[in-house]
């Protein structure tokens, strides 16, 4: 849509990669933004009412109230608010943890832009006030603000997710089964055959259905289920690392140390340390 596109020739700012900025608008006929050439973060918008303009190049989607857009990195985009409306919005550019990646996996509205669509009042609630969280947290200067905000973000891609896998992927009742024994007895020395028997599938028919339902593998499901267990121990608790380790179900301290810098990008001895040090500020 060449008209859309020319409108804003002056090029936006490039957001910094990995600096997590959000806001709330309301823009009136004129608002235009321009990337030519993307960004190397993902811009997220939530519509809270009016309709917002989206192009990537070749293709125009207009986004409207309740429905959210993801503008994947590298995706040259157009936005702005369309003539005789308001568009209200909130939005967010951020880098995703690693664990996040599959949450994002939303149908495209077009190439390069995903878009989710949530009409379920109760869903909708919970988007927005996550959404508000998100802001509250992100203007505060202290030492958890930067961690609650990363929260609220991962409960609206947690939202928007399974709101996508309800309406268009249900899921199967077995992977159901196989989520709820993870998540009672993650301690408990699972392997894939032991959870493909307890649902009464073949190992690989298991991990094919797994992988394709949850975007994870079982055993990384397993493995991120007690890791998350692991830091509310060392968070709240003083036992031992070694007494950590067992009691989520790792074997061995030395690996359950190495699984865990590499999921928090810290060991679990300077994770207690910070911990201890911000309670102390």
């Amino acid at each position: 849509m060449t008209d859309f596109i020319s409108f804003s020739a002056k090029e936006n700012l490039i957001t910094i990669p990995g600096k997590l900025i959000s806001g709330h608008y309301r823009q009136s006929y004129g608002y235009q933004v321009k990337r030519s050439n993307g960004t190397k973060d993902y811009y997220l918008t939530l519509t809270l009412q009016g309709i917002g303009l989206f192009n990537n190049g070749k293709e125009t989607y207009p986004c409207q109230q309740n429905e959210v857009t993801i503008i994947t990195p590298g995706t040259p985009h157009f936005y702005g608010t369309p003539e005789n409306t308001l568009w209200e919005f909130y939005w967010c550019h951020f880098v995703p943890q690693k664990e996040w990646l599959p949450l994002l996996q939303l149908p495209e509205a077009i190439k390069g832009i995903r878009l989710a669509r949530l009409g379920d009042d109760k869903e909708l609630f919970r988007l927005r006030n996550a959404f508000a969280q998100l802001l509250q947290y992100n203007e505060e200067v202290n030492s958890f603000a930067e961690r609650l905000a990363m929260n609220a973000l991962e409960q609206i891609l947690l939202l928007l997710s399974k709101s996508a896998m309800q309406t268009e992927y249900p899921l199967d009742s077995r992977v159901k089964l196989t989520l709820a024994l993870i998540a009672e007895h993650y301690n408990q020395p699972y392997t894939v055959s032991d959870l493909a028997a307890a649902v009464n599938l073949s190992p690989s028919r298991f991990a094919h259905l797994f992988k394709t339902q949850t975007g994870e593998s079982v055993m990384d499901m397993l493995n991120k289920t007690r890791l998350r267990q692991a830091r509310k121990l060392i968070e709240t608790t003083s036992l031992p690392m070694a007494e950590v380790a067992e009691e989520v179900g790792f074997n061995h301290p030395f690996y359950f140390s190495r699984q865990f810098s590499a999921f928090y990008g810290t060991s679990p001895a300077a994770f207690r340390k910070r911990i201890q040090q911000m309670r102390l500020e």
